[in-house]
């Protein structure tokens, strides 16, 4: 039954409405979840989302062009730590000219590196964001002291969202996810120090992706 105010308001409508026009629409209004659709080209969202964040990235189409690549990004450093990760041992087996860094425990002499080179297990379109599990290679210390860090990705481990990524990760049970996750959305930035944007304060000044099919 219809109230008396419900009634009341009907009519001041009614009155408000220009002569002739129909009566407004009692369909319910669209509502959006403000989720953003993941797009057709992850890798290129990707690479968009990295660049925004300051990285920088190269593709290439196989691994004698990502060995060139990371030949030519460590063209100024003098010692380099490589994380265990296999692809990243292979590439750097040509580094001739460069000191590899072999124990990845000391915390001396990662300091005095110039940069860190890495796997990475997850790439995240939606922010640019690598991940790096503890239980897939030792790097946590490789990726976050050198003032560059260098992470090799397989496009093939492009997913769209955070949650895409760890349920990828952890095969959609937390018990099966590495105890670290290391999340790299570009070179480390703090606006802690007078609310100042600083690159590089606490972690690498520079990152660099070299992107595999």
């Amino acid at each position: 039954m219809t109230s008396a105010r419900d009634e009341i308001l009907s009519r001041v409508r009614a009155a408000l409405r220009p002569h002739g026009s129909p009566p407004p629409s009692t369909s319910p209004p669209q509502v959006t979840t403000g989720v953003p659709t993941p797009p057709d080209d992850l890798q290129g969202a990707f690479i968009h989302m990295l660049e925004k964040s300051n990285a920088t990235v190269d593709v290439v189409p196989d691994e004698t062009a990502a060995r060139d690549a990371l030949v030519k990004v460590l063209n100024d450093s003098q010692q380099v730590a490589v994380s265990d990760d296999p692809m990243a041992r292979r590439l750097s087996s040509s580094l001739d000219s460069i000191a590899i860094q072999q124990d990845l425990t000391d915390r001396e002499a990662l300091l005095s590196c110039d940069a860190g080179v890495s796997g990475a297990q997850a790439g995240i379109a939606e922010t640019g964001t690598l991940l790096l599990q503890s239980s897939a290679e030792s790097h946590r210390l490789v990726s976050l002291i050198p003032p560059l860090h260098v992470a090799i990705l397989s496009a093939t481990r492009i997913l769209w969202s955070l949650d895409d990524a760890l349920a990828t990760l952890g095969h959609e049970e937390p018990s099966a996810m590495s105890r670290a996750v290391t999340m790299v959305t570009g070179p480390s930035r703090t606006a802690d120090i007078e609310l100042s944007l600083v690159i590089g304060v606490h972690g690498p000044k520079k990152l660099h992706v070299i992107l595999l099919p």
